[in-house]
């Protein structure tokens, strides 16, 4: 195999990930030839250093890449190649990233194939939709992953495995290349989104990807400002109030208290978060995903309730820079609690695991989930930061005085 270069690193990255992949069965396809190329093709005609030059990156198996399969997690697409890289993907690749591994989403889209383990418990489930990503980033063997997040699928995941999950605020990042297809009309939630244990890389993968590409008509050319122009001390604070129909374990309530205090000696003014929306947040998600089986005059009810909730957030939150909240009530939990919840057709109710992701989804709101340390039994423990659309850099400048 070549020596020397971004080959001889990509070399040792792929080794890792098919390790990694025997023990957590992250990867949905690996295709090492063209990885091989890739590589190689960067050493032999080096390109102007990129912001990404030689960066190993691992893609959710719902997001193409020219050159690897993309099955968007049904079997009847297995042989799905997709001929051009999703926008993001191409942005990624042109600043020199090299795309390694496509990873699972959830358990992969084969029903009797091995489920994603977590990488510190494998009893214990690293949380969806963008799983196979939160694992790789986690156990090390990739610095970055591209996810997608609707509801949570990129925040939840990096919570429980531990590492940064950062879903920008909906329309920063064009989803032309995602498979399924979504777009403002279909889903107003969705958007790409990055996870990995380095902030400043997450960071750098936003501002390579981010901006129209002329063909999801649903991206402004909204500009993108660095972290660093950001005065935190400056910012207000708040920290969603405790919700009796979501308990959270004293562990995520104390990781969500240290964030809050933390910012306030950064200079951050602390004030107080008046609305508990929790509660309508997940009645609205669920009458969203309900929304094919129901009458037109509930479609139109659900959409005209679900743009007050946007307006009474906007009201909400003028006068808070950025909120802190949990990710999940919990770290991650075991796969047979999971598996104990199993309705009669093998559903689960994930609107209760998702609860305190779902509002900023709803909202378009940028939002990050951010480490915070780990519990007594060594399990990855993490807070949610939110801010208001088009802040994105607000968001990062916050989990920056964190780290």
């Amino acid at each position: 195999m070549t020596v020397g270069g971004v080959a001889a690193s990509i070399d040792a990255t792929l080794a890792s990930l098919h390790a990694l992949d025997g023990r957590t069965h992250a990867v949905e396809w690996f295709e090492d030839d063209r990885v091989h190329a890739d590589a190689a093709r960067l050493d032999a005609d080096p390109p102007p250093a990129g912001a990404l030059h030689g960066v190993p990156v691992t893609v959710k198996d719902w997001i193409d890449v020219e050159g690897f399969p993309c099955a968007g997690g049904a079997p009847r697409h297995r042989d799905r190649r997709p001929a051009e890289d999703a926008t993001v993907v191409a942005r990624l690749r042109a600043a020199g990233a090299v795309v390694v591994a496509k990873t699972k989403p959830w358990d992969g889209w084969d029903p009797d194939g091995p489920p994603v383990a977590h990488p510190v418990d494998a009893a214990r489930v690293p949380g969806g939709s963008s799983s196979g990503d939160a694992v790789a980033t986690a156990a090390g063997a990739v610095p970055l992953g591209v996810g997608s997040d609707a509801g949570g699928s990129v925040r939840l995941p990096a919570a429980w495995c531990g590492v940064y999950g950062l879903r920008p605020t909906t329309g920063r990042l064009p989803g032309t290349g995602h498979f399924p297809r979504f777009g403002d009309r279909s889903d107003g939630r969705s958007t790409i989104g990055f996870l990995g244990p380095d902030l400043a890389l997450v960071e750098r993968a936003l501002a390579t990807t981010a901006g129209p590409d002329g063909l999801d008509g649903a991206v402004p050319p909204v500009p993108l400002a660095p972290s660093t122009a950001v005065d935190v001390s400056g910012a207000r604070v708040a920290l969603l109030p405790p919700d009796p129909r979501w308990p959270v374990t004293g562990a995520v309530a104390d990781a969500c208290e240290r964030a809050v205090a933390t910012l306030a000696d950064a200079g951050m003014t602390r004030v107080e978060w008046t609305w508990p929306w929790l509660a309508e947040s997940r009645d609205l998600t669920l009458g969203y995903w309900q929304r094919t089986v129901r009458s037109g005059a509930d479609a139109s009810q659900q959409l005209w309730d679900w743009d007050r909730f946007r307006r009474r957030y906007l009201a909400t939150s003028a006068g808070v820079d950025v909120l802190v909240s949990p990710v999940a009530a919990d770290v991650a939990p075991l796969r047979a609690a999971i598996d104990a919840r199993l309705d009669a057709d093998g559903h689960v109710d994930l609107s209760e695991d998702f609860v305190f992701t779902l509002p900023a989804s709803l909202t378009g709101s940028p939002a990050l989930s951010v480490p915070m340390g780990a519990d007594a039994a060594g399990l990855p423990l993490a807070i949610q930061l939110i801010a208001r659309p088009w802040d994105d850099h607000v968001v990062l400048a916050a989990a920056r005085a964190l780290a």
